[in-house]
């Protein structure tokens, strides 16, 4: 179990990587502002493909959970500028929820799952 929750950063199933969620938060610390959260979530989520062995590029599926749709296009802007670059772009949806939870009095304001190839050994 991790320091967080009984549950698993990602677990590796037939051939895919499939990540916990990740908030835009690191050492129980986030920013207020909401683009600053999304790269951190991508931060975060790059380093949970890293260490399952695969990479952002090899991402086929996105969740992004957000508080509030107002926050959607400066999501979009930051989300661009990691997953644009790539090519065949991973499917996404992107849903507002009611909460998220607090890091040091700060409201998170979004989350990113993924499902990801596993890269093979070469």
């Amino acid at each position: 179990m991790n320091t967080y929750g009984p549950y698993s950063p990602f677990r590796v199933a037939n051939g895919f990587v499939y990540t916990a969620g990740q908030i835009g938060a690191v050492k129980g610390k986030a920013d207020a502002n909401v683009k600053v959260q999304v790269r951190q979530a991508l931060d975060n989520l790059k380093s949970v493909l890293h260490e399952a062995g695969t990479d952002m590029g090899s991402v086929v599926k996105t969740t992004v959970y957000i508080t509030d749709m107002k926050h959607y296009a400066d999501m979009n802007e930051v989300y661009a500028e990691v997953f644009g670059a790539v090519d065949n772009a991973p499917a996404r949806s992107c849903v507002a929820v009611a909460e998220l939870p607090r890091v040091a009095d700060v409201k998170l304001l979004v989350e990113v799952e993924a499902v990801a190839l596993l890269r093979e050994n070469t």
